[in-house]
């Protein structure tokens, strides 16, 4: 790792700490989950603007257009590019077990750059990411934050992303780089067109902001934690969320 890498990635570990320190809550599921709800809903209405009236109509049309083996496809590729987070995580999570699977996975699907499934389903993998790594490091998730284009994250997790993103920079060649950033805004449509229902029916409730906040931190503590655990620390959020489904 040269040094520029080096102290990018000693500055984000720094910035997670600093981040982590605005929550009040000292457990690694903050208690005060949005303190910064002002900011997060005139960002959410911007991204929604976005979403309505260029990423979706892109989305349906693609759905229209595109035969679904395609788009199976373009997903398949998509998921495979990413799968070198997931093997590095899995071995900083001392999980050696998905870092094997995850790894062999890749190589065999790296035959046809990830288009097509050789494995056909049958190893499954546990997605980790960084942002579950700082989790396993008892780093707690901060305040809920809602980010430009990106969507709602925890300040724990836009860490996690943003060191995601320079572990695929540091890994791959320029030419690899630069096909990352075309593929931006085709995994965009991509996961806009998986999540076409949700998103939709998100937008029609009561108070879609506060919906999609539930829904992510539901869906994401579910992701890092155990079952019990969620149980016992997250039922405030789960009779909020239930409150938002009548």
């Amino acid at each position: 790792m040269t040094k520029k890498y080096k102290f990018l990635f000693i500055k984000c570990i720094t910035a997670a700490f600093i981040l982590n320190g605005c929550s009040s809550s000292t457990k690694l599921v903050s208690e005060d989950k949005d303190p910064f709800e002002k900011m997060n809903r005139n960002v959410f209405q911007f991204n929604k603007y976005i979403d309505q009236n260029i990423i979706s109509p892109i989305s349906k049309t693609y759905i229209k257009k595109v035969p679904t083996k395609i788009r199976s496809g373009v997903s398949n590729h998509l998921e495979w590019i990413d799968t070198p987070n997931t093997i590095i995580n899995s071995t900083l999570q001392t999980e050696m077990e998905n870092t094997i699977l995850a790894s062999a996975k890749f190589l065999l699907n790296g035959l046809t750059l990830g288009f097509y499934d050789l494995d056909k389903g049958e190893t499954v993998i546990k997605k980790r990411d960084f942002g579950s790594t700082l989790a396993k490091l008892n780093v707690s998730e901060g305040p809920f934050l809602m980010v430009p284009f990106l969507g709602p994250k925890t300040t724990r997790d836009l860490t996690g992303t943003i060191l995601d993103k320079q572990n695929i920079a540091t890994l791959s060649s320029n030419s690899i780089d630069d096909l990352n950033l075309a593929e931006i805004p085709i995994n965009i449509i991509d996961k806009r067109s998986k999540m076409s229902k949700t998103i939709d029916n998100i937008y029609l409730s009561t108070d879609p902001y506060i919906k999609v906040r539930t829904f992510y931190l539901q869906n994401r503590r579910n992701e890092i934690y155990s079952k019990k655990y969620i149980e016992n620390k997250n039922n405030n959020l789960d009779a909020e969320f239930e409150k938002l489904l009548d």
